[in-house]
């Protein structure tokens, strides 16, 4: 039985590994002037936050972090409440 459960188990990591890979990074600013990292492309994004305005993308979170820190020290943006930019 254990064996099975980790063979059901790597299979669903492998299959979803490359959706994982595909994801991309992008900093938005926000109608209320915000940067935001988020993975949403840019028509859901303006559906779901009411803007499209992005600022980059990124293959990788850290990248798009120090871009949205570069963008708030620049005063392009201010950072969201609750997170450390």
């Amino acid at each position: 039985m254990k064996t099975m459960t980790k063979a059901i188990l790597g299979a669903m990591f492998l299959m979803a590994t490359p959706a994982l890979a595909n994801d991309s990074y992008h900093v938005y600013k926000t109608s209320n002037g915000e940067c935001e990292i988020d993975t949403r492309d840019h028509a859901k994004m303006k559906d779901q936050r009411g803007t499209d305005q992005c600022m980059g993308h990124f293959s990788n979170r850290t990248d798009a972090e120090k871009v949205r820190s570069s963008q708030v020290k620049s005063g392009s943006c201010k950072c969201p409440s609750g997170n450390n930019c």
